[in-house]
């Protein structure tokens, strides 16, 4: 039985709406429901229930409320969104990016393109109309040498204990240390998988994947790959994670402390994102500098953000008071100060959970991977199910 398609379409111009009505229902079997946005709330798809399978969204000059209600949407609750706006505003092509568009266009509207847009998503649709994609946490140091990879490593471990299937990535392709956390040597690894990214799928992904005893598994650099992450293009990473979150039902990424296209990428595209602290003074002021990034450049929400407070010591001069002062609104998870046992875990290559799986530092760990779940963007099963898709392909009008 063929599919058919629902459609959502939604501005402020009636006219325009009128036009790109007449447009899409002349694509065929498609059913499109027209939604007047008028003052009171920016968010285009406020009251629409159920969700349709896309949203074409014509902005206006609110386009920042617009976009910026449905980036603090759950992924799960943000259908495929195509975007019609005013061409050359990198602004506003940056966040509806952010927002999960598929595309841009910009007046007037291609009826090829138009066309090619439905017909994709149809054959995506028919092929799998449950498609999910997975949860995905992102760690970074809010200060170098706070512990992200420590976090990161024992985190995924422990989630794929609890039967979920994990991927870990480490993204620092020069100096990235988790293969030797988990006692694994990388082979292809993952520059050669980002140089395949456009090409792989679940088979073509176990030549490029160790496996850990748990379950875990591990995309890392390999120690001959010369590349630095500011080679690694923007659209590879995308590519990766859209594969890997058809695959996955979580999956965890050590990011290096530097903010630039790729790393921005993973944010932008993040569930969740903890970022790693000691107790200091130094700690604390780059902890809001990165925090103010990641909201005002990046435009994260504050729920998706967690500070995490490795070896804490309630003794210390920079108390959790203090962190929640300079950081209102963000959440504080801590991790006691167990420096014997996390030392020995990393050079013997063994997760927490495998040595020590009663110590407090473990439990904590294992509160740190059920608050993912209990937080308002995620659930027990995977949070993400509406993909993206590989290739955006913006303002080529």
């Amino acid at each position: 039985m063929r599919y058919r398609l629902n459609l959502l379409l939604a501005g402020r111009a009636r006219d325009e709406l009128g036009f790109l009505e007449t447009l899409l229902r002349s694509q065929g079997d498609i059913d499109v429901t027209t939604k007047v946005i008028v003052n009171g709330h920016a968010d285009p798809l406020h009251d629409v229930t159920p969700l349709p399978d896309a949203l074409v969204l014509l902005v206006s000059d609110h386009w920042e409320a617009e976009l910026t209600a449905l980036c603090e949407r759950a992924a799960s609750e943000r259908p495929t969104l195509l975007v019609v706006g005013p061409k050359g505003n990198v602004d506003l092509i940056r966040l509806a990016m952010r927002a999960g568009a598929r595309d841009f266009f910009s007046p007037p509207i291609d009826d090829g393109e138009i066309t090619q847009f439905i017909r994709q998503l149809t054959r995506d649709r028919v092929a799998d109309p449950q498609r999910k994609s997975a949860r995905l946490t992102a760690v970074i140091n809010a200060k170098g040498g706070s512990g992200a990879s420590v976090v990161a490593a024992n985190l995924a471990h422990i989630l794929a204990c609890r039967a979920r299937r994990t991927m870990l990535i480490d993204l620092d392709v020069q100096f990235g240390s988790l293969p030797l956390y988990l006692n694994l040597t990388p082979e292809n690894g993952l520059v050669r998988a980002l140089e395949a990214a456009d090409s792989l799928d679940e088979m073509a992904l176990e030549g490029y994947v160790q496996s850990h005893e748990s379950g875990l598994d591990l995309l890392a650099s390999s120690p001959e790959d010369m590349v630095t992450i500011a080679e690694v293009p923007e659209s590879r990473i995308d590519q990766l994670i859209q594969v890997l979150g058809r695959v996955y039902d979580d999956v965890v990424i050590d990011l290096p402390r530097w903010i630039s296209g790729p790393t921005a990428t993973v944010l932008e595209r993040s569930d969740h994102v903890l970022m790693v602290m000691e107790q200091s003074v130094a700690h604390l002021r780059d902890a809001r500098r990165l925090r103010d990034i990641l909201r005002h450049e990046l435009r994260l929400t504050a729920t998706r953000l967690t500070i995490v407070v490795n070896r804490y010591d309630k003794r210390n001069a920079v108390g959790l008071s203090d962190i929640r002062e300079t950081l209102p609104g963000v959440p504080v998870l801590t991790l006691p100060n167990d420096f014997r046992r996390v030392t020995h875990s990393i050079n013997v290559g063994s997760p927490l959970r495998d040595l020590a799986r009663k110590a407090p530092v473990t439990r904590q760990l294992g509160a740190l991977a059920r608050s993912l779940d209990s937080d308002s963007h995620s659930s027990t099963t995977p949070e993400r199910t509406k993909k993206k898709w590989p290739l955006l392909r913006w303002a080529r009008h």
